[in-house]
């Protein structure tokens, strides 16, 4: 069973950024299902390369259109964006220190976090830009 499911509700409505959210909720439950299967600590490496990518490319993404379409909130939100990636880069130089007992609890210590995450930044604060992005063109 997922952890989040995604649907229409969870839409922002403007394409691009809707994919790569749906790509996060992928990310989040392939977690949560490997730690239901007693699998988290083996996931967790792959979990780590997958938000990696997936922060680059999305962070990117909305940060250009914050430049382009001078969204007067950028700055707080790239904060919460750079407090994501030192977060994440702290768990997993953790997990990659940790004893293998530890590690379990570092992985759900990062299914939270990833949860908390997505309720608080993707569906709060990134709703905050829609009207701009859509007012610009952006669907």
């Amino acid at each position: 069973m997922a952890l989040i499911e995604w649907n229409e509700s969870l839409r922002l409505g403007i394409t691009v950024v809707d994919r790569q959210h749906e790509a996060l909720v992928g990310i989040i439950n392939r977690l949560h299902a490997a730690t239901l299967d007693g699998r988290g600590t083996d996931a967790i490496g792959e979990t780590m390369d997958e938000l990696i990518i997936y922060t680059a490319t999305h962070f990117s993404t909305e940060e250009k259109y914050f430049a382009q379409f001078e969204y007067p909130h950028a700055e707080e939100h790239k904060r919460e964006h750079d407090a994501l990636i030192a977060r994440v880069s702290a768990l997993a130089d953790d997990f990659n220190n940790a004893e293998r007992s530890s590690r379990s609890a570092l992985t759900k210590e990062l299914l939270q976090f990833l949860q908390i995450w997505w309720q608080y930044h993707m569906m709060d604060t990134d709703s905050k830009f829609v009207a701009l992005f859509k007012e610009k063109g952006l669907t």
